[in-house]
């Protein structure tokens, strides 16, 4: 027996495996007819697959910068006892005209003219004082 011999039968074989197992020009293109236009260029080509097994990325909504709101301004409470002035306005002599309400001395609704203000700041929510010392809250 020739060993050398039988190692030189062992490498033919092997390339003879090797080259049936690679498919012959004619098998490579029935393979590729067999992928439909996989081969062939289309204008939606550049979406197909592009999306497959893929999750979206999460979108964020864009983050507005935070507006502070303002407080509406604070109501003095009149204490108790304090006539109110509602629909009010100031005159030219420092004095203010309006409808009184909780007043002892007039009735409610009445319209009055005070004397003219000396303390205090002429806004709604606030508490002024006359020159004779009568107290009114601005409605």
């Amino acid at each position: 027996e020739d060993v050398e011999g039988g190692d030189e039968e062992k490498k033919v074989e092997k390339k003879a495996v090797a080259v049936k197992s690679r498919p012959t020009p004619k098998q490579e293109k029935k393979a590729v007819s067999k992928k439909g236009n996989e081969g062939s260029s289309n204008a939606f080509d550049i979406f197909s697959g592009a999306f497959d097994n893929q999750a979206l990325p999460d979108r964020e909504a864009p983050k507005k910068p935070a507006v502070k709101k303002q407080a509406p301004p604070k109501q003095k409470k009149a204490p108790p006892g304090t006539p109110i002035l509602v629909n009010w306005r100031a005159n030219g002599d420092g004095s203010i005209s309006g409808q009184i309400i909780d007043s002892p001395n007039f009735m409610n609704g009445e319209a009055i003219t005070t004397s003219p203000i000396v303390k205090g700041t002429v806004e709604s929510g606030e508490i002024v004082q006359t020159g004779s010392g009568s107290r009114y809250a601005l409605d």
